[in-house]
């Protein structure tokens, strides 16, 4: 913990180092990107041959990268390039360097050990494994019929028990 509070106080970055790492590769792959300006904050972003709805005002894409990962993907990245606005801005913000001193703020106290003595140790405060016996009498090893197995049917016309229509020899009045 106290590694990764002092490695916190060095970053000068909005992202953290993974995160920084994976926005600026996203930003190369969306500088090939065509962006076509929908209204204020909609854009059409063309992706070879697919064509994909962002819209920054709600922070979401079509491709749902943006939704899921929490970061922007390559289609946003290039509408909010074209609108001249940062990046880090539209990153969630639990990915910037804020939160991330704040996970490593807490102090773990270390925990010393103690000796523990045989002899400190009362008879009544041990606590045995139980006695192992089985249950008395034998073991059941046939199966007990269940209710439906048991049940003999009856067929409604000859009224006879045993069988059913398709097998009823009687004949049909």
């Amino acid at each position: 913990m106290h590694r990764q509070r002092e490695s916190t106080l060095v970053m000068v970055k909005e992202l953290s180092p993974r995160k920084e790492k994976v926005i600026s590769r996203i930003y190369v792959e969306s500088q090939n990107l065509r962006v076509h300006w929908s209204c204020n904050w909609r854009f059409e972003v063309v992706d070879g041959e697919k064509s994909f709805a962002v819209d920054l005002m709600d922070k979401n894409c079509s491709c749902r990268a943006w939704q899921i990962n929490k970061l922007p993907c390559k289609h946003s990245c290039a509408a909010i390039e074209l609108r001249l606005l940062s990046l880090h801005d539209f990153c969630d913000k639990y990915f910037k360097t804020g939160m991330y001193r704040q996970a490593y703020k807490g102090i773990i106290n270390p925990i010393p050990t103690f000796d523990i003595n045989e002899s400190n140790l009362d008879e009544g405060n041990v606590i045995n494994a139980p006695d192992e016996h089985s249950q008395l009498g034998h073991r059941r090893t046939k199966k007990i019929p269940s209710q439906v197995e048991t049940r003999v049917s009856k067929y409604s016309r000859c009224h006879k028990k045993g069988h059913s229509r398709r097998s009823c020899k009687e004949a049909i009045n």
